[in-house]
C-alpha cells in the first residue's frame, strides 16, 4: 500500500511527464520565485537566450518554459514565470 504523500508525488510526476510545460504555466500564476544565487554552466543545452543586456541574459527553459536571469558570470539572479522575468529584465535597461 502506498502512503498519501508518495501517491501525491507519483501523481504530480506523472502529470509532469505527460505535460512538462505545466511547470511554466504554474509559474505564470506564481510570478517570480525566491532565489539563492547559484552558479550555472550558462545553459547551452536546456536554455534558450531570449534577451541580453551588457552580459546579463534572460533565458527560457526549452522543456518546462520557465525563465531565469543570469548575470555576466553565469550566476542565476532570478527565476520564475516568463512574464515576471521579462518585467525584472526590463528593469536592467
Amino acid at each position: 500500500m502506498i502512503d498519501i504523500p508518495t501517491q501525491l508525488a507519483l501523481t504530480v510526476l506523472t502529470r509532469l511527464a505527460k505535460d512538462p510545460a505545466l511547470v511554466g504555466r504554474l509559474l505564470e500564476k506564481l510570478g517570480s520565485m525566491p532565489n539563492i544565487p547559484t552558479s550555472t554552466m550558462g545553459g547551452a543545452i536546456f536554455w534558450t537566450d531570449i534577451a541580453e543586456i551588457e552580459g546579463w541574459r534572460l533565458q527560457q527553459n526549452r522543456v518546462f518554459g520557465n525563465c531565469r536571469i543570469l548575470d555576466p558570470s553565469n550566476v542565476r539572479r532570478a527565476w520564475g514565470s516568463e512574464s515576471a522575468m521579462l518585467k525584472a529584465f526590463e528593469s536592467l535597461e
